[in-house]
């Protein structure tokens, strides 16, 4: 119908002998379009007709579809996992008693076993508790959670499902309950009498990180991969300005006199409406800790004192524990747009060289939501930030994919070691690694991976780094240069400009920015949200930025076992 009002103005009359519908069907169907702003009406002398509006016209030819107004409904939920089987039932299903009641049951004569459960257990994260809350609260196909009220969602696991069995037969059980629950069940009834603890292993499914990262084909923009110092800060103007009415930032280290100088940013963007979340992970030490703390602290004082900032702006006070570095918002016309990198967007000078990645295309700016989820939702569902961000990833990851002869992947974890042996391991022409430390990890992270490479003839293999740290002293860094240039890789320390962007490139078309030191750090097998990066691959991405760094550090081209003699 929208369509049709896009071509030409069109009665009532015309567009039922059109379509061949009653005319009741049209008048309701317009009338509809007109309340949502898509159909406006065109008099003449000698008519009225009706028209797409130019927000119609654009709903139109932008492919997309038409916009959605749900109903919303508030329902209260709560929801019980078994430890044992991993299965969940909604509480009304079952019965719950505490460890007193249960005693007082066993004094009372009835002969109770408590199964103990150990070798695991089911997941428990944000989003495994909100798949098995969408599962128990959603009453139909066309309903889904929109928003949980974090005030209202409390976990406790003190109390026991208690299932009483009559000549054999369990009683109690949902009859959702799958086949293992049932069979625990049976095989704790039939053993002898007197025992009072029956010890299981964990027998339902257990949590899985998917380790290969998902390619978003699309269409990359080089202006999008942001190189330099005084380049983060313009790109953090841009989108802090375009921003529509939501932005959250990751920024691992705060300092609040940066804050200051950014809040005239920040504060224009809230004058329109637009709502902050600030998240911080500097846990290296006690002391680090505690510092950046201190500044969150500083900077919440700031917000509660500015009347534009006050109840816009919410400044997390817990450490995410994560060395990321994540920039994520809405713009009113180009939906979501995400920033991955290098730059501590609340404490950087923006002076040292760094590296941000801006992603445009909705599928990968989900992986980003999904990201910041998993950083902030150890809380489980009482997290409302977790919730909102898994709710807009569900809703970015059902945008029509663009296409483009570029694609994208984020990169967590473990997946940063796999990328760059298999960069060492396929590169023809160059290998380059870029991180802001030289630690004791520097040979297995990076020195070995260059020296793969540039055992292969034609290959350019470089490590480049700012500063030394750990045990590892300036002594040890000339050491370390000597042997890998015998080897045929070129290790570089920056001189004059430092660098904090941290990167893998290899040949023409491959770079990976990322916010690991690769040279000085490795990914944590146990917390895969601790370094975050994303992987580009897009026609000559990798020498234009390599172009762009030898610029601005002429050193890489000299021989540096030779500078430093000399």
């Amino acid at each position: 119908m929208l369509w049709a009002l896009t071509r030409q103005a069109k009665s009532i009359s015309s567009l039922a002998t059109e379509a061949d519908l009653p005319p009741q069907i049209i008048v309701t169907s317009v009338a509809r379009l007109m309340r949502f702003r898509l159909v406006e009406v065109s008099l003449s002398e000698s008519s009225v007709a009706f028209r797409a509006s130019a927000y119609g016209l654009k709903a139109v030819n932008s492919g997309n579809p038409l916009p959605f107004y749900p109903k919303r409904i508030s329902r209260r939920v709560s929801f019980v996992i078994d430890w044992a089987t991993g299965d969940f039932f909604p509480t009304r299903q079952i019965r719950l008693v505490t460890p007193q009641k249960l005693e007082e049951t066993r004094r009372s004569g009835v002969e109770v076993r408590v199964v103990l459960v150990g070798g695991g257990g089911p997941s428990m994260s944000h989003q495994a508790n909100l798949n098995r809350l969408s599962d128990v609260a959603a009453r139909g196909w066309d309903e889904q959670v929109a928003l949980v009220d974090g005030r209202t969602a409390t976990m406790r696991d003190d109390e026991f499902m208690a299932v009483r069995v009559i000549d054999g037969l369990p009683h109690g059980l949902p009859e959702s309950a799958g086949p293992t629950l049932r069979r625990l069940v049976q095989e704790a009834a039939a053993l002898p009498v007197g025992t009072t603890q029956v010890p299981v292993t964990y027998a339902g499914p257990r949590e899985t990180l998917n380790q290969e990262p998902a390619i978003h084909a699309c269409t990359f923009d080089p202006a999008d991969l942001i190189v330099g110092g005084s380049p983060q800060g313009r790109c953090l103007e841009t989108l802090l300005g375009s921003a529509h009415r939501r932005v959250i930032i990751h920024s691992t280290f705060l300092d609040a006199k940066r804050f200051a100088a950014l809040s005239g940013l920040i504060r224009a963007a809230c004058a329109r409406g637009v709502t902050f979340d600030l998240l911080w992970g500097a846990e290296l030490d006690e002391d680090t800790e505690q510092r950046n703390a201190a500044q969150a602290s500083e900077i919440a004082r700031f917000v509660r004192e500015d009347r534009e900032l006050r109840g816009r702006f919410t400044v997390h006070m817990r450490s995410t524990g994560s060395h990321a570095k994540l920039l994520l918002l809405d713009t009113a016309d180009n939906g979501w747009v995400a920033g991955v990198g290098s730059c501590n967007w609340l404490s950087s000078p923006f002076q040292a060289v760094e590296l941000t990645v801006v992603l445009r295309d909705q599928r990968a700016a989900a992986e980003v939501a999904v990201a910041l989820q998993n950083l902030v939702g150890r809380r489980g569902l009482a997290d409302t930030l977790a919730t909102e961000m898994a709710m807009t990833a569900r809703d970015l990851r059902r945008a029509p994919s663009q296409g483009g002869d570029a694609g994208v992947s984020l990169v967590v974890g473990e997946a940063h070691d796999r990328v760059i042996r298999t960069a060492s391991g396929v590169a023809s022409t160059r290998f380059v690694v870029g991180s802001h430390r030289l630690g004791s990890t520097a040979r297995p992270g990076a020195i070995m991976q260059g020296e793969v490479a540039a055992g292969r003839g034609g290959v350019r293999a470089i490590v480049l780094y700012t500063q030394t740290t750990g045990p590892l002293k300036n002594r040890h860094a000339r050491a370390l240069a000597e042997e890998a240039q015998a080897n045929g890789l070129t290790l570089v320390r920056t001189k004059k400009i430092p660098l904090h962007g941290k990167f893998v490139a290899w040949d023409g078309d491959d770079l990976v920015v990322t916010s690991l030191n690769w040279a000085s750090a490795s990914a944590d097998p146990d917390f895969p949200w601790g370094d975050i990066g994303v992987h580009i691959r897009s026609r000559d991405i990798a020498s234009d930025l390599m172009s762009r760094l030898e610029a601005i550090f002429p050193e890489m081209a000299t021989d540096p076992v030779a500078a430093e003699l000399a």
